[in-house]
C-alpha cells in the first residue's frame, strides 16, 4: 500500500494536468468571446464549444464579453485562474490593439499563452450599388475624379478595416474620407444606404448582402479568392499587390497555464476544427481552416506584430483617427 501511494504521488507530480485538470465533469469551461454575439468570432466559438464539450466530457459555455475593441474580454482571461478552464477566442485584433494603444491593461504576448490557430480570412471591399461600379479600377477612377468626396466606412477606428482603408489610399494615391462605425453591420448598412461609398467588411457580415445584390463585392484583401465568392478577385489581381491583409482567429489561455494542459487543449481543439461539419461551416462563412499548435501560433503572432507595425507606421494609423 505504501509503495502504491508513493507511485501515485510521483505520477501526479509528473503529470499535473492529468491529476487536476478536466477531471471534474461539473467544472464548467468558459470560452470568452471579446465581441458581441452573431459575428464570426461568436460563431466559431460556439462550434468549438460544442465539439470541445464532447471531447473533454465537461460543459463548455460561450461568454460574450464585448467592449473596448476586445480588451474587456481578453482581460477576463488574463485575470482568470491558469487551470485550463477559461479560454479566449482571440484574433488579429489583439495585435493591432497592442500596437496602437498604450493603455491596455495587459500584454498579449506576455499574459496570454496560445493554444491553437483556428482560421484565417480576408476582408471584402464592398461598394454601394448607387455608385454603379463593379471593380477596384472603377472605384479608383471615381475617387480620382472627385478627390476627398468619397468616404469609406470601417467597423471602428484602429481596426483592420480602418487599416485596409488607409492602405488602399496609400497604395492607389487616392483621397478617401474615413467614417468609423460601431461594428461591421452598421458600416455595411451605411454602404447599402449610400451614406458611404465603400467599406472593408468581414465575409460573414457581408456575404448575404453580396449574394443578394445589396452591395457590390469589388475584391478581397487576402492572397487567394474565397471559394464561396469565386468571382471576386483579390486586391493583387485588381492591380494593388501590396494590399494583402488577412485576419486570423486562435484560442488562448492565461500565460501560466501548465504546458500539459495547453497541449491537451490544443489537441482536442484541433480535432474539433478538423471535423468535416465544423470545417465546412467555418469555410462557408468566408474563412480558411488553418490548424496548428501553440508554437506555430506564437510564431504567427510575432510575425504579425512585425508586419502590422510596419503597415501602421507606413499609413500613420491611429486608434482615434
Amino acid at each position: 500500500m505504501r509503495r502504491r501511494l508513493i507511485s501515485s504521488a510521483l505520477l501526479a507530480l509528473m503529470c499535473p494536468g492529468a491529476a487536476w485538470a478536466f477531471d471534474n465533469p461539473t467544472h464548467t469551461v468558459r470560452l470568452i468571446v471579446p465581441f458581441a454575439a452573431g459575428g464570426a468570432s461568436d460563431l466559431q466559438a460556439r462550434l468549438i464549444a460544442n465539439g470541445l464539450s464532447e471531447r473533454l466530457g465537461e460543459p463548455v459555455i460561450v461568454e460574450n464579453r464585448a467592449g473596448a475593441s476586445g480588451e474587456i474580454g481578453a482581460s477576463v482571461v488574463v485575470r482568470a485562474a491558469a487551470d485550463g478552464h477559461t479560454l479566449l477566442l482571440g484574433s488579429s485584433t489583439l495585435v493591432i490593439e497592442q500596437i496602437l494603444r498604450t493603455d491596455l491593461g495587459f500584454d498579449a504576448e506576455r499574459d496570454l499563452a496560445p493554444v491553437a490557430l483556428i482560421a484565417e480570412g480576408p476582408l471584402i471591399l464592398v461598394a454601394s450599388p448607387s455608385l454603379g461600379i463593379k471593380s477596384v479600377a472603377a472605384l479608383l477612377t471615381l475617387a480620382r475624379e472627385s478627390p476627398g468626396k468619397l468616404a469609406y466606412a470601417s467597423y471602428g477606428s484602429g481596426t483592420h478595416a480602418h487599416l485596409a482603408g488607409e492602405m488602399l489610399k496609400a497604395a492607389a494615391h487616392v483621397d478617401l474620407v474615413h467614417i468609423p462605425y460601431k461594428g461591421g453591420a452598421p458600416a455595411l448598412f451605411a454602404v447599402m444606404g449610400g451614406q458611404v461609398a465603400v467599406a472593408f467588411i468581414t465575409p460573414l457580415t457581408a456575404m448575404e448582402s453580396v449574394r443578394a445584390g445589396r452591395v457590390s463585392a469589388l475584391a478581397v484583401t487576402g492572397s487567394r479568392r474565397l471559394p464561396s465568392l469565386p468571382g471576386v478577385p483579390t486586391m493583387a489581381e485588381s492591380g494593388l499587390p501590396g494590399l494583402n491583409l488577412e485576419l486570423w482567429s486562435a484560442i488562448f489561455v492565461p500565460s501560466k497555464t501548465p504546458q500539459d494542459v495547453v497541449i491537451r487543449l490544443s489537441r482536442e481543439i484541433v480535432a474539433v476544427i478538423q471535423s468535416p461539419e465544423v470545417a465546412r461551416t467555418i469555410e462557408d462563412q468566408g474563412a480558411f481552416i488553418v490548424t496548428s499548435g501553440p508554437e506555430e501560433v506564437s510564431r504567427r503572432i510575432k510575425s504579425d506584430f512585425a508586419s502590422t507595425s510596419r503597415l501602421v507606421k507606413a499609413v500613420n494609423l491611429r486608434a482615434d483617427g
